[in-house]
């Protein structure tokens, strides 16, 4: 094992991914045939993953995402209308380029808040960074900054984020001062950063929600001819899982 000195520079460094892995190699007797090289490539690999994963922690952290969600954990054999290779494809994240939107819609229960979540999940896994909040969440803060002076500021600041969620869209009303700060966000971020929105309402339907008409023809333009759409169906997935544990317990009573 290396010097206490050499081992303190290396914490001093913060290369525990790479202690970790030398640790290993003193203990396991294969390791020690290797070349030189061939054991510092190992110990080089371990720092790089362990510094991959904690960035992707840390971007889904900061996401503060509804749900931590992973693509391995999404359940395809369940009926609701999920292409498979729709959701693979969404999860490379080639459709950021040019600022293309995603809208993800259905009936409650379904799982896309969840799927949103995994989107969200496999992007912070290639290093780009999500902002995830419920729409009346998102609406709160910009009406803050707003007061505050500062909206500028903080639209400048969601620039740099290539998506940014809004989950329970359009599940309540939007007021007039609402929509503008909408409009002005989306209007700054077309074509050049992405939204994703999900919603329980038909798309059809969105435009009623609004407290002015001229404003919502102004906002939904931003939105929805360049958006990608994921209409999911069927029953509820909490009452297809809680009929499957219910079978489950018969059959072992």
């Amino acid at each position: 094992m290396l010097h206490p000195i050499t081992l303190q520079r290396l914490r001093d460094f913060r290369l525990s991914g790479f202690i970790d892995a030398l640790a290993t190699q003193a203990e396991l007797a294969p390791y020690r045939d290797l070349p030189f090289l061939e054991r510092l490539t190992l110990l080089i690999d371990a720092e790089h993953s362990r510094r991959a994963q904690q960035k992707t922690a840390n971007l889904v952290k900061t996401a503060r995402l509804a749900a931590s969600a992973r693509l391995t954990e999404v359940d395809f054999s369940i009926p609701r209308n999920l292409d498979r290779h729709k959701l693979l494809e969404l999860c490379q994240g080639d459709w950021l380029t040019g600022g293309q939107n995603i809208i993800i819609t259905g009936p409650t229960g379904v799982g896309k808040t969840f799927l949103a979540s995994v989107i969200a999940h496999a992007l912070c896994a290639k290093g780009l960074a999500v902002r995830f909040q419920r729409t009346h969440q998102w609406l709160a803060d910009l009406l803050f900054v707003v007061e505050r002076k500062r909206f500028n500021q903080a639209v400048a600041g969601y620039r740099k984020v290539p998506l940014i969620v809004f989950d329970e869209w359009m599940r309540d009303p939007i007021s007039a001062p609402e929509a503008r700060v909408l409009l002005d966000l989306f209007d700054d971020r077309y074509q050049r950063a992405s939204c994703l929105f999900i919603a329980q309402t038909p798309v059809e339907n969105w435009h009623q929600k609004f407290e002015d008409p001229t404003l919502a023809d102004a906002v939904l333009d931003r939105i929805i001819h360049s958006s990608i759409r994921l209409n999911i169906a069927g029953e509820s997935v909490r009452k297809i899982q809680a009929r499957k544990e219910t079978s489950l317990r018969s059959e072992n009573t």
